[in-house]
């Protein structure tokens, strides 16, 4: 190699900068003095917030990073473990809050995440609530920022109003007393990923010693003091109580996300923390405008990253509050039809109970992802997900605090995948491919598209891509399938019987509506000569004699003589027509409503709904394959669109 390197200067030079580094790299591995030697130095160096343990690396009490782009957000790594021998990187309490919306908040946990560089990514149960209402959320009454000039000047800055909406959120739970093993019966001190290789090293140096108990001291901290921990305890500790035993782990998991639910979305916030915007402008601008006028190098570096590290997830665990899910049906369902029907209130009442108190839990288990991302800009960006379990859990709730001896399976399917299909011009730097605004010549060729169009499907097709022209969009394609079967719980039938009965009712309601503003006003019932024959009629009547064989009492006759004499009265001043027609388009509206319930009554039975209801739940629970959708997510182009479009690319 030397022979070959020693023939030109340039790769004589690429051969001492790969040389030197690799004696060193092979010294510090093969002799363990100048391994102690190197680690002695760069703790005096460093100072004692970096942990160096054999070939391990550790760092504590990171900085958060705050995100202050298009959502407000707060993310935690509490710890973090680089093996030099393995090329393993570990992240121990990784804690997200992020902000949606004024009135949502979603709250991520995961205790480990484990990437083996060139190899894949393995990431443990992964647990989401999503929180509304101020009662809830953590970060609900955000302050506004008024030190933005300073962050600025510092990278790292102190008392953000994020960090003060994270402090005052996490006392509740940093007050709370710690559980240990003695309330589960399981120890906590047993870390296999955090002692991984010891059996390989018999004797320790003292320095060395004293920094492996202190490292492993912090990782059991870190541990036991997770939101996670402590939820799975609290849950254990409550199920002894009960003299019962959760030993499915998909139980404990939906309970745990449950738990989890009334805790603070960030409960370890650090001190200090570093903005997405002022690491994105650290680099220098012509490093900036160099990466930026060759996007090729992103894509040489994402297409290994995304080939060599596919991603295994033990689990995803989402759960949202029942009188969230409660509150949406109202808002986009019942609406204000619930106030007029007895039948809808009825309904509504039928499936708040269900709903109200309870949290539900979605849990997609053992996951596989896989992304591609191709060093030509002609092909797609596509992303690949395995679900080998997909369920949904309900857990009552009593008093606010979730019970275990209610959680129940509504739900199971047997798995899921999804793919996605991202156009490549998305990436950063690739603004210069993405499709023009459209012209009038455009719009005006697009029209022509849709007049030529031939049958109903290409109609709609090229009705669309003008739309989608006219809004500046793109599309993402999404493709999801579900494996059958399915098996649903009785009660979530019952729901759904329930809640396709109130949808049936509103849009038969809709309907009937609809038709009766269409009919034209009602015709007068009675004409003046209709009412003029009237009098004729009662004056006959009047002078008619009753016959004999008809006994009327007293009280009848005064009866009769007096709606006579008010007829009569009525005649004379011109306000008997007014009355009978009044009287006849109450009586016709009675009628209508009456008729309309039962017609609504007979065709939305409650019986044949739950028949068919039911008999679908038979069929899934037998039936093999897969049932999916395909579509389309669009997503505006705006904000792609080039910043610096006076240069080209190269």
């Amino acid at each position: 190699i030397y022979a070959v390197c020693s023939t030109s200067w340039l790769l004589h030079g690429l051969f001492v900068a790969a040389t030197y580094p690799a004696i060193f790299l092979t010294s510090l591995n093969q002799f363990p003095r100048i391994a102690n030697f190197a680690r002695r130095g760069l703790r005096k160096f460093l100072g004692g917030q970096p942990h160096f343990i054999r070939d391990k690396l550790a760092l504590f009490n990171l900085p958060a990073l705050e995100i202050d782009t298009d959502v407000d957000g707060l993310f935690v790594i509490r710890g973090v473990t680089f093996s030099f021998s393995t090329l393993t990187l570990v992240a121990h309490g990784c804690e997200l809050g992020l902000k949606l919306a004024d009135d949502i908040e979603l709250a991520i946990y995961v205790d480990e995440v484990t990437v083996r560089f060139f190899r894949r990514i393995e990431i443990g149960d992964v647990y989401a609530n999503a929180k509304g209402g101020q009662f809830e959320m953590t970060f609900g009454g955000l302050e506004d920022d008024d030190d933005d000039v300073a962050s600025e000047f510092s990278v790292f800055l102190d008392d953000t109003p994020l960090l003060r909406a994270a402090t005052a959120g996490s006392k509740g739970l940093t007050d709370r007393p710690k559980l240990r093993e003695t309330l589960t019966g399981v120890s906590y001190m047993r870390d296999s990923s955090a002692r991984a290789g010891l059996h390989i090293v018999t004797a320790l140096h003292p320095d060395d010693e004293a920094a492996d108990k202190q490292y492993h001291e912090k990782l059991t901290e870190i541990r036991t003091s997770s939101a996670v921990y402590q939820s799975r305890q609290a849950v254990r500790q409550r199920a002894k109580g009960q003299g019962r035993r959760l030993n499915d782990e998909k139980d404990m998991r939906a309970a745990v996300c449950a738990e989890l639910h009334s805790l603070p979305s960030v409960p370890h916030p650090p001190t200090r923390s570093v903005r997405v915007t002022t690491l994105q402008n650290l680099s220098p601008p012509h490093v900036r405008r160099f990466l930026h006028r060759l996007p090729f190098l992103l894509r040489l570096l994402l297409a290994p990253l995304s080939y060599f590290h596919p991603i295994n997830i033990s689990s995803i665990n989402a759960a949202g509050s029942g009188q969230w899910l409660q509150m949406l049906l109202q808002e986009r369902v019942f609406k204000q039809y619930a106030e007029n029907s007895a039948e809808l209130r009825r309904l509504y009442r039928k499936v708040s109970t269900w709903l109200a108190d309870a949290n539900f839990c979605v849990q997609l288990a053992d996951i596989e992802g896989l992304g591609q991302v191709p060093l030509s800009s002609a092909f797609d960006i596509v992303t690949y997900l395995k679900f080998s379990d997909v369920m949904a859990y309900r857990t009552a709730l009593v008093d606010g605090q979730p019970q275990n001896d209610s959680i129940k399976q509504v739900v199971r399917l047997g798995g899921a995948d999804a793919t996605f299909t991202i156009p490549s011009y998305l990436l950063p730097h690739h603004e210069h491919l993405i499709p023009a605004k459209p012209t009038r010549e455009d719009e005006e060729v697009l029209e022509q598209e849709i007049d030529q169009a031939d049958g109903t499907p290409k109609i709609v097709q090229a009705e669309h891509k003008l739309e989608q022209a006219l809004k500046d969009e793109t599309n993402i394609f999404l493709s999801v399938h579900g494996s059958l079967p399915v098996s649903c719980d009785q009660n979530m039938l019952n729901f759904v019987a329930a809640l396709v009965k109130a949808t049936k009712i509103i849009e038969m309601e809709k309907e009937i509506d609809a038709a009766d503003r269409a009919d034209t006003p009602m015709s007068p019932t009675f004409s003046d000569s209709t009412s003029d024959g009237l009098s004729r009629v009662t004056s006959m009547d009047e002078e008619r004699s009753i016959p004999d064989s008809e006994k009327i009492s007293f009280k009848e006759a005064a009866g009769f003589k007096v709606f006579a004499k008010n007829i009569r009265q009525n005649l004379q001043d011109g306000t008997t027509k007014a009355k009978i027609r009044e009287f006849a388009k109450d009586l016709h509206q009675t009628t209508k409503d009456g008729m309309k319930k039962t017609i609504v009554g007979g065709l939305v039975n409650d019986r044949w709904i739950a028949k068919m209801v039911g008999k679908v739940a038979a069929t899934l629970q037998k039936a093999q394959g897969d049932v999916g959708y395909s579509g389309s997510i669009p997503l505006p182009l705006e904000p792609y669109r080039a910043l610096w479009t006076s240069e080209g690319k190269l």
